[in-house]
C-alpha cells in the first residue's frame, strides 16, 4: 500500500507542475500577435510613435558620438526621443526603452559620392519616417543608400538606415538604439 501511495503522489506532483507550467507558459502568449507586441522596425519604419525629448538641434557632438563618420560634416539639424506606445497598449507598461536619432547633416558631394562608391549605394526611395522637425530639411531629390552603407553607419548601440542625396552632399540618418 504505501508503494502505490508514494507512486500517486509522485505522480500528482508531476503533475502539479505541468499545470502550473501551462498556466504561467499560457500567460505569456499574446492575444493578438498582430497588436501591440510588434517589433519597434514596425512602429518605426510607418513613422508612428516617435516622441521627441531632445533637439532640433545643430550641435555636432550629439551625431558625431552616435555616427563617427559624419563627424566632418556640418549639422543642419537633429532631433532625438524615444518610441511612443503602439496604438492600443498602455504607455505604463514597464520594459525597455527604445530610443531613435535623426539628423540631416552636409558632409559636401565629394564625400557622398565616396560612400557610393564604397558602399555600393543604389537608388532608393526617400525617408519617409524622419521627424516632424527635421522635414523641411529633407530636400526632394534621388536618395541612394543601401544594407552596406547602413552596416557602415551601424553600430553595437545604434541600428542606423542611411540616405544619400548626391546633388547636394546631404546624409539623412534615422537611428535607432535601445
Amino acid at each position: 500500500m504505501s508503494r502505490e501511495r508514494a507512486s500517486f503522489r509522485r505522480a500528482g506532483g508531476v503533475l502539479t507542475c505541468v499545470g502550473v507550467a501551462l498556466v504561467v507558459g499560457g500567460g505569456c502568449t499574446p492575444a493578438d500577435p498582430a497588436g501591440p507586441d510588434r517589433t519597434t522596425a514596425t512602429i518605426v519604419d510607418k513613422g508612428a510613435g516617435k516622441v521627441a525629448t531632445a533637439g532640433p538641434a545643430r550641435d555636432l557632438d550629439p551625431v558625431m558620438r552616435r555616427f563617427p563618420l559624419l563627424a566632418d560634416g556640418t549639422v543642419d539639424g537633429w532631433v532625438a526621443g524615444t518610441i511612443g506606445a503602439a496604438p492600443g497598449s498602455s504607455e505604463r507598461v514597464p520594459g525597455p526603452t527604445t530610443y531613435w536619432f535623426d539628423a540631416v547633416v552636409d558632409v559636401g558631394t565629394e564625400q557622398v559620392a565616396a560612400w557610393v562608391r564604397e558602399y555600393d549605394a543604389a537608388s532608393v526611395a526617400a525617408p519617409d519616417s524622419v521627424a516632424v522637425e527635421l522635414r523641411d530639411l529633407v530636400l526632394s531629390g534621388e536618395f541612394v543608400g543601401g544594407r552596406r552603407l547602413d552596416d557602415a553607419f551601424s553600430s553595437a548601440r545604434w541600428h542606423a538606415r542611411v540616405y544619400l542625396l548626391p546633388t547636394t552632399g546631404r546624409v539623412v540618418v534615422l537611428g535607432i538604439g535601445d
